[in-house]
């Protein structure tokens, strides 16, 4: 018979052992290959203990448990010499980070552990493309994800790892200080096999980009400081999951700051990603992650704390559902200035989105209180050192993406990338991002064609009148000859979209600023 510690790949990876775990538990395997776990029966029902034995049985649904008499489990455990296994912890906590500290020299923005039956395989995302990283067994993959969960993270949304339900959690950030982040967000999903886990990289910045470093047109960069002078009302950043929304914000929020010395900029984030100096910035603070609506209320009460604290600006880092959005649109009727983010795809969508959260319409029409909308993408640069001119390329590509580039494009400056790289891009073809935006400045004509005649009469209103959108803003940069089309018309936004959403009549009309 062979005796493991509590936590070993054999028993329950990483789980925290207390003392009373330690004395109530005892895993072993005979010689025939069964694992059983041995318990001490007046124990059982210690919070902790119970948690162990269900964590446990998701991993090992075939082992034997056993109920047994203290005084015939101390024997055991003394011919087991098992102490509880903090070593084995330390040393695959050293592993997660080994593979952190890859990610981060590779410039992966997440990390994907998806275990399988009979393997693992680690992937990170660069400059937007998955990457694989290199494959483990299946057993050190799930020693990883639960040490990684159970270990090295806050705010867990459950005590232990599941390998049946999702769970979220915070990498905390000590673990990868060291490495130039500020931690991580986890979050977890079963998969036909086992379980699929993926870690966005929260990265430290020595210093926020300036508007034009981030991709930002003059003409947008001057919307955005003029709407940063409005004393009052709320600027809402959209756009999907890692469309580089806290970036964005971390770059306008630390310029708002330097420009009004005398404001007091608060900031309730969850978690804090970026240091935005200026500011003082306060963690979301959540008791149980796992409440229905939890999240919302959580941000709602923050909202309604932060406006008792005397501020004249306010981040508040998501609006969720009903609550958060109302305490924004309400903190700004008080004369505060609020930017928030919330996840629609297009910044048009902001004010439907509020309105299906029940927002009184005659405040969402306000152009007082809703001042601006910001939508924005994140998109690969093409490496500047091996990139192939479309001349040179278009006799691979198919016709159909032939007649797209010749149709929206300047053919002559349109570069695509150089399949097998070079030193400089890694050999990957692309090397650093850029970000893509639509800024909508509201106004009171733009919402009484909201409020009259719709979304889409108002979205033509701004569109004649000299809006760029996302798709004029990918272009520009696509004639630039830094990113390239196929990859923008796909994944980013379609190169065709202007056409297909305004009329010819109402591109022919439009004013050009």
């Amino acid at each position: 018979m062979e005796y493991f510690s509590l936590n070993s790949v054999d028993g329950v990876p990483s789980f925290k052992v207390t003392p009373t775990v330690q004395q109530a538990l005892l895993v072993t395997k005979e010689k025939s290959g069964v694992t059983t776990l041995y318990v001490a029966k007046t124990e059982v029902q210690e919070t902790s203990v119970l948690d162990y034995l269900n964590a446990f049985r998701e991993i090992h649904p075939d082992a034997k448990i056993q109920y047994i008499d203290k005084s015939e489990l101390i024997p055991l455990q003394d011919r087991s010499g098992i102490l509880g296994g903090d070593e084995n912890k330390s040393e695959i906590q050293k592993q997660v980070i080994d593979i952190f500290r890859a990610a981060v020299q590779r410039r992966a923005t997440d990390i994907h552990f998806i275990l399988k039956d009979d393997f693992t395989v680690v992937k990170f995302r660069i400059d937007k493309v998955l990457t694989k990283y290199r494959e483990y067994s299946a057993e050190e993959g799930q020693a990883h994800v639960f040490a990684l969960y159970q270990t090295m993270c806050e705010g867990n949304s459950k005590q232990t790892f599941s390998m049946q339900s999702p769970v979220e959690a915070n990498i905390d950030e000590k673990y990868v200080k060291e490495l130039g982040l500020n931690g991580g967000r986890l979050a977890s999903r079963p998969t036909d096999q086992r379980v699929v886990v993926v870690v966005r990289l929260l990265r430290k910045k020595s210093r926020a980009f300036t508007l034009q470093e981030l991709g930002m047109s003059q003409k947008q960069i001057d919307i955005i400081n003029r709407v940063s002078d409005i004393p009052s009302g709320v600027v809402f950043f959209s756009g999907p999951t890692n469309s580089g929304k806290s970036t964005l914000a971390q770059s306008i929020l630390e310029s708002v700051a330097a420009a009004n010395p005398g404001d007091h900029l608060i900031t309730v984030e969850d978690p804090i990603e970026n240091l935005i100096r200026g500011a003082v910035q306060t963690p979301l603070i959540v008791a149980d992650r796992s409440q229905p609506g939890i999240m919302d209320r959580a941000f709602a009460d923050a909202i309604a704390n932060l406006v008792r604290m005397d501020p004249d600006q306010l981040f508040v880092g998501e609006v969720r559902e009903t609550q958060s959005a109302v305490g924004c649109i309400s903190a700004a009727q008080t004369g505060r200035k609020v930017w928030t983010t919330i996840h629609t795809y297009y910044p048009i969508d902001i004010i439907a989105r509020l309105k299906a959260l029940n927002v009184d319409a005659d405040l969402i029409t306000d152009s007082t209180l809703i001042v601006c909308l910001i939508g924005q993408r994140t998109t690969p640069l093409l490496c500047e050192h091996c990139k192939i001119s479309y001349e040179k390329s278009k006799n691979s590509l198919r016709e159909a993406d032939r007649n797209l580039i010749e149709q929206y494009c300047d053919i002559d400056n349109v570069y695509l990338p150089n399949e097998e790289g070079c030193e400089e891009c890694d050999f990957t073809g692309h090397h650093g991002m850029s970000g893509i935006f639509e800024i909508i400045e509201t106004d009171a004509d733009f919402m009484r064609v909201y409020h009259e005649q719709g979304k889409m009469k108002a979205y033509e209103h701004w569109y004649v009148n000299g809006g760029m959108t996302l798709c004029s803003s990918l272009v520009r940069l696509v004639n630039a000859g830094k990113v390239n089309p196929l990859y923008a018309h796909r994944s980013i936004c379609n190169l065709d979209r202007d056409e297909r959403m305004f009329t010819q009549e109402i591109r022919n009309s439009r004013k050009e600023h």
